[in-house]
């Protein structure tokens, strides 16, 4: 290679300018790499004073007016312990949650207000990341009692407060600038070494898994890199990687889009995983993920499980660790429905934000976005406010859906909804609960699933299944020759097969793989239908049990009742052999008192989410198989009271 210098002393001065303005050019595209990437407006655009109407902006400024000039104290190391010593994780998580609500809150004031009086607490809120915290994630994701500065494992939350941090120099850095030169160079300085370099460099199991992990992770990830990252090479190696994580999470996840963690989950997984899409739309070529046709749809089909599993009043079929009660999040259900151009997801969003009164007072639905406030998902949604106020706020029905991957059934009409579901016991948030079906009544719940309790160090542990709400022994399955179900891949549903017509929707399976060979079941068929023709639910149980191994029981002296266990809302009353009245008397359950004997036990509950979803009036109906019959063809039925 040749170099040319020139020989005229003015052109040499010339040159050297010019070689100065390419130096400095390159450094400001290297510093400031979020330039090329624009998916809404920066605080400083007027869009947010014209398009946000004046009491939206008004009730964002008055969350932060009440955390404007608050301190920004140090959780201390003795509460990080706590997980470890005695197995809270609630009282830190709260703290932690608590300081980034703030955060926030601060944040969006400045952006819908513009006049820099947040700044200074925000400012004292940056230095509070970049100093007083040593890790940004929960003591249950990390390996020792305390946090130290050398060790960054990646989890949920270090990810999204790199996330939270990333979309504030996003919209305020200018401005920030102003008031503290360098400070937003060590948040980023800070972002790299806690959270890009380790999840780009470092060993993490999550990238190979399809669950929520994977996704709520990976758009973190993928937003900060292309915020904050300065190095070309390494945002290029941080996009592969990216892509690489989410083609991990495709492949894994189920092509009817069902969420196997629960509703709650399904804004950090199926959604997050479209929250990466939306964001690819404005970066560069390099970033972007290309979806065949298979996968486009299975995005369609992660997009409206949440509007299946919706059954009236912001209640939802709540199947694993999830809350009969829920929130979605309309700052990326709304997006996601308008990204897919599915109606029933927007409609939702808009009923949703019409309950709320979103358009009035955001506050609310702000902080329940997350365990804290979202700031880029909520920014997502404000930059599509003009299609979201023209949205017509409307209820989602599912009449007949059936998830053929996850095995689950969804059914309704006019008086009925029931939910059933099939799959395995190894799903991720997984209860031992092959089988399980839920029943509503004019759109109050009958028989349920008693979904998340409050998570303690045991939630996660080897000792996840001696909690209640994980338990076979407290969801609507058999408890055969005294045996619950297994937890365990193996342990599944076995010939599962779906009928839905004008006359009946019904889910068939086999439950005999769920338990151990101790149950000595040879084969247990069990159908849950929506009978539209009577109007009622009703039960089958046709099982066969190994009547030489149970009678072997009974000689060492084992004699094991075979149950079936009901898990009722309100205090059941039974009022005869055969007939028990649920829900003040507005259902009954009729069952044939030749085969079944039934008994009611009120089911304790300790303090948190359960206790508070249920309000400690859950009961346990116990119908036994009288004599034990070695095999038979029951049926009971849940009727409308008023027939």
């Amino acid at each position: 290679m040749v170099t040319i210098f020139p020989k005229n002393e003015m052109m040499k001065q010339i040159f050297a300018k010019c070689l100065v303005l390419v130096c400095l050019l390159l450094s400001a595209m290297a510093m400031r790499a979020d330039e090329t990437f624009a998916p809404f407006p920066k605080a400083k655009d007027k869009y947010w004073l014209k398009q946000v109407p004046l009491a939206m902006r008004n009730d964002y400024i008055r969350l932060g007016n009440l955390y404007n000039n608050k301190p920004w104290n140090a959780i201390p190391n003795t509460m990080f312990a706590e997980f470890r010593t005695n197995g809270n994780r609630t009282r830190y998580e709260a703290a932690s949650f608590g300081i980034r609500k703030q955060f926030v809150c601060l944040v969006m004031a400045e952006i819908m207000q513009g006049k820099g009086r947040f700044l200074p607490s925000i400012r004292k809120g940056l230095h509070y990341f970049i100093e007083k915290e040593s890790w940004w994630g929960i003591p249950a994701h990390y390996p020792k009692d305390h946090p130290e500065r050398d060790i960054q494992p990646v989890d949920l939350f270090n990810a999204e407060t790199a996330g939270m941090l990333a979309w504030t120099l996003y919209m305020l850095e200018d401005e920030i600038n102003k008031k503290e030169k360098g400070l937003s160079d060590a948040v980023r300085t800070e972002i790299e070494r806690r959270f890009l370099e380790p999840t780009l460099n470092q060993p993490q199991g999550w990238k190979n898994n399809a669950n929520n992990w994977n996704t709520w992770i990976t758009s973190n990830w993928l937003e900060t890199a292309l915020i904050c990252e300065q190095d070309g090479k390494k945002r290029d190696a941080a996009f592969k990687g990216v892509q690489q994580c989410l083609r991990t999470f495709m492949k894994g996840y189920p092509d009817d889009g069902g969420c196997e963690e629960g509703v709650s989950y399904w804004d950090c997984a199926g959604a997050s995983f479209f929250e990466s899409l939306y964001f690819m739309q404005f970066a560069p070529k390099q970033a972007k993920l290309e979806l065949n046709d298979a996968q486009k749809k299975k995005v369609e089909n992660m997009g409206r499980f949440i509007t299946t599993m919706y059954i009236d009043d912001l209640t939802f079929v709540n199947f694993s660790d999830a809350q009969a009660k829920n929130t979605p999040n309309i700052n990326i259900l709304f997006p996601y429905g308008a990204y897919l151009q599915n109606e029933q997801m927007m409609q939702l969003a808009a009923y949703v934000g019409k309950k709320y009164q979103y358009q009035q007072k955001p506050s609310t639905l702000f902080l329940k976005s997350g365990n804290y406030p979202k700031l880029g998902r909520e920014l997502m949604l404000l930059s599509m406010l003009p299609q979201y106020q023209q949205t017509q706020a409307v209820q989602p029905r599912t009449e007949d859906a059936y998830l053929e991957n996850s095995q689950i059934m969804v059914a309704s009409n006019k008086n009925w909804f029931v939910a059933a579901k099939g799959g395995n016991n190894a799903e991720s948030h997984n209860h031992n609960d092959i089988g399980n079906f839920i029943v509503y009544h004019n759109n109050q719940p009958v028989v349920i699933d008693l979904g998340r309790d409050t998570y303690t160090s045991q939630s996660f542990s080897s000792r996840r299944f001696e909690l209640m709400n994980c338990r076979s022994a407290y969801h609507n399955v058999p408890i055969i020759n005294g045996m619950e179900q297994k937890d365990g891949k193996k342990y599944r549903a076995d010939k599962v097969s779906h009928v839905a017509d004008a006359s009946e929707s019904s889910l068939t399976l086999n439950l005999e793989k769920a338990y151990t060979e101790a149950a000595h079941v040879d084969s247990w068929k069990r159908t849950i239908a929506l009978d539209r023709e009577y109007d009622w639910v009703e039960v089958t149980e046709q099982y066969k049990l190994d009547s030489l191994e149970i009678e072997k029981d009974r000689l060492n002296g084992q004699v094991f009742d075979n149950q079936i266990i009901l898990m009722a809302y309100g205090k059941p009353v039974v009022q005869k052999a055969g007939r028990i009245l649920l829900q003040n008397g507005a259902v009954r359950l009729e069952y044939d008192a030749q085969y079944l004997s039934a008994s009611v036990e009120k089911v304790q509950m300790t303090d948190g989410i359960m206790k508070t979803q249920w309000k400690d009036n859950v009961y346990r109906i116990i119908l036994r198989l009288n004599d034990n019959y070695p095999m038979a063809r029951v049926k009971y039925r849940f009727v409308d009271g008023q027939k």
